[in-house]
């Protein structure tokens, strides 16, 4: 077995278990993890998991920023299921699929860019923008609403989506691509962003019309458009 697949699983495997320990994940959330990371891992390769466990790293720590703020609000994210691990790797891991049955068409690498991309991005929108800034207005009227509401948007709140998806789409640049690594940091970034603001258009306008359409499903959407964005971007300007 190849030395690097071995540490990546490894490492993937500890921090699962650590934030099971914690009580930030569920048994469900244990199970559907390890399944995205397997499907990661057959599909585009060791690497590529990283992505996915900088966001697993970073949406739990800033989850845990002013964590007794938001709670004083009523908004603090309780323990994470598999609801919320596919809601946010859904896409991603339909990108990586595609990848393979391809047979490694570097276009769908941008999917699952774009996607884990705007994932960070309004985990970082949300996580933070609750606890900054002034009162969120929401996307589509840019009325005032109360912290936490679906679809409400806030200037911390944008700006902490674009570091979210700068901190996902830089993580290419240390890999050995072949090809313009740069692409993948800007189109990702943009992506990023783009699926954050979809999430957002999809929470104030749909999200809770049906029991289909919840908050896991919203972000699926949000995640699926900024994968599709990068695929565009590509193809319109490569």
């Amino acid at each position: 077995m190849d030395v690097f697949f071995a540490v990546t699983v490894f490492f993937s495997v500890l921090v699962i278990l650590y934030a099971y320990q914690k009580g930030k994940i569920d048994y469900s959330a244990v199970i559907a993890s390890g399944l995205v990371g397997l499907i990661a891992l057959l599909t585009v390769g060791a690497e590529w998991i990283y992505l996915i466990l900088a966001f697993f790293v970073l949406g739990n720590l800033v989850t845990r920023y002013r964590y007794a703020v938001k709670e004083g609000y009523g908004v603090a994210e309780k323990v994470r299921s598999y609801r919320n691990v596919f809601g946010n790797g859904g896409a991603a891991m339909v990108f990586a699929v595609l990848y393979k049955v391809s047979g490694g068409n570097n276009v769908f690498l941008l999917g699952y860019i774009g996607a884990m991309a705007s994932a960070a991005a309004d985990t970082f929108a949300t996580e933070i923008g609750e606890v900054h800034g002034s009162i969120p207005r929401m996307v589509t009227n840019f009325k005032k609403a109360a912290i936490g509401t679906n679809g409400a948007i806030s200037l911390a709140g944008c700006f902490a989506a674009l570091a979210g998806a700068a901190m996902i789409s830089v993580i290419p640049l240390f890999f050995d691509l072949g090809f313009n690594r740069l692409t993948f940091f800007v189109f990702g970034t943009i992506s990023g962003l783009f699926g954050c603001y979809v999430d957002s258009i999809v929470g104030a306008t749909l999200e809770g019309r049906s029991k289909f359409l919840d908050n896991h499903m919203t972000n699926f959407l949000g995640t699926l458009a900024g994968g599709t964005c990068a695929l565009v971007l590509y193809l319109f300007f490569h």
